[in-house]
């Protein structure tokens, strides 16, 4: 028996959710993150766009909400845990040897970009009909936070660089018939990013002229969503689901502080602006129930990093290449992104009525360039182990736990030139990374 939802619920159980989802601050250590729902975070999101069996389906495909027979309601957050540790060197150009008057040798630099961030999340999904399902989503799809401090030579390259989309996806999943749906949901993206990095001119061994260049902006962008559930047999599906990409025309400030700017103390312009696009992102999966106590799942996700090509950053406060303090210099950080597959394997097993135990592992490929990789990016191909656990307190209530290890592949920066006004920063070296992702959520089925 379906339960039907009221409109006035529904304003009600989404406002608790938003306010549950931005209590906490929505950064993330990775561009794109998966880490949606904390059942997810147990398998790897294998069998993401197939299982289908709580209200989180809404953003994975909304063709599965169909499964959803009351309303429902999911919120909850996953704390991140990241180390970026670059070991090389640098060689900043403005800062020169005094012995000869040219470029200081390159420095032997060890610095730590890593830290711990959190990702929030909330679901709700509510019957209108036997056939029609809404769903609701307010997740973080897109982050990214490495911070090197200003205590190396590394703050010539890159100090804080931060991400963070918050998405909020309205959908809709309609029953076609006993075997067959099909969903259709709208992206409705804010996004916010800083940048920010050191300049000097100095000798080496002497008073530097640090001046840091802070840069924040901000945009509002749309996209859609679509998905397809097809049930095989009682025991067997499969999901489809299409995430368009997004062009954001991101605006905002640019602080230039520090005895290289104009007045020797602060320049600003508020007419930084930069044209970001987020890959359109393709997931195919199987869900099969082996017996009562045992599922099998697996995902392949093919996304199109390919769009982004480099990051142009346009008006920032500074020095130009001739030595002249400006509010129109330009940083293009060239990226030259590959399109990439993420693929996931997983299981579930079912003891009893109240408990299940979650597996995973998972490959997912980076979609930087060993030509293009800096140290805002520290990115490597990575392998992913996963454990979980959903416990049913009680008929409505269940809480779910879950925890994946990320094993990143050791890589290189190799003699990356980055060039800002009069300033050319070269960096060589080798990064080595890992994450835990925690995830915590509870679930709240509404009779």
């Amino acid at each position: 028996m379906v339960k039907r939802f009221y409109f006035k619920r529904l304003v009600l159980l989404m406002a608790a959710a938003g306010v549950t989802t931005f209590a906490s601050n929505a950064m993330a250590a990775a561009f794109a993150l998966w880490e949606q729902d904390a059942a997810s975070i147990g398998n790897f999101h294998a069998g993401a766009t197939s299982e289908a069996d709580d209200a989180s389906t809404a953003w994975y495909n909304p063709a599965g909400l169909v499964r959803i027979k009351n309303q429902q309601l999911i919120a909850g957050a996953d704390p991140v845990l990241t180390n970026f540790r670059y070991s090389g060197s640098v060689q900043t150009s403005t800062i020169v040897d005094p012995d000869t008057g040219l470029t200081a040798a390159p420095q032997n630099v060890i610095a730590q970009g890593g830290g711990f961030n959190m990702v929030p999340f909330g679901h709700y999904a509510a019957p209108i009909s036997d056939c029609v399902v809404f769903g609701m989503s307010i997740v973080v799809p897109f982050g990214l936070k490495t911070d090197y401090g200003n205590t190396t030579l590394a703050r010539y390259a890159a100090t804080l660089t931060s991400l963070k989309v918050v998405d909020f996806t309205p959908s809709l999943g309609i029953a076609l018939n006993d075997k067959l749906s099909v969903g259709a949901g709208l992206d409705v993206q804010h996004l916010s990013a800083e940048l920010d990095q050191y300049t000097t001119e100095g000798v080496a061994g002497g008073v530097l002229l640090d001046t840091i260049s802070q840069n924040s902006l901000s945009d509002n962008a749309y996209g859609y969503r679509l998905g397809a559930l097809y049930q095989f047999t009682p025991a067997t599906r499969v999901g489809l689901s299409f995430r368009s990409k997004v062009t954001h025309h991101a605006t905002g400030n640019s602080y230039f502080i520090g005895p290289l700017a104009e007045n020797g103390v602060e320049q600003y312009t508020g007419a930084l602006k930069v044209t970001a696009t987020l890959p359109a992102i393709t997931t195919l999966s199987i869900f099969q129930s082996i017996n009562p106590c045992w599922d099998a799942m697996a995902s392949a996700t093919y996304t199109q990093w390919s769009v982004i090509k480099d990051l142009v950053l346009q008006n920032i406060a500074g020095v130009d290449g001739a030595g002249v303090n400006s509010n129109t210099v330009i940083f293009d950080l060239a990226e030259h992104f590959r399109n990439t597959w993420n693929y996931s394997i997983g299981a579930n097993y079912h003891p009893c009525d109240k408990w299940i135990f979650r597996t995973g592992l998972g490959y997912d490929q980076s979609p930087t360039r060993d030509l293009y990789r800096n140290l805002q990016l520290p990115d490597s191909d990575r392998i992913a182990a996963a454990i979980g656990a959903h416990f049913q307190a009680t008929k409505c209530v269940g809480f779910d736990v879950g925890w994946t290890h990320i094993f990143a592949i050791n890589t290189h920066i190799n003699n990356l030139s980055q060039t800002v006004g009069p300033e050319t920063v070269i960096t060589n070296g080798s990064v080595r990374a890992n994450a835990d992702v925690y995830g915590f959520q509870i679930k709240w089925d509404i009779t």
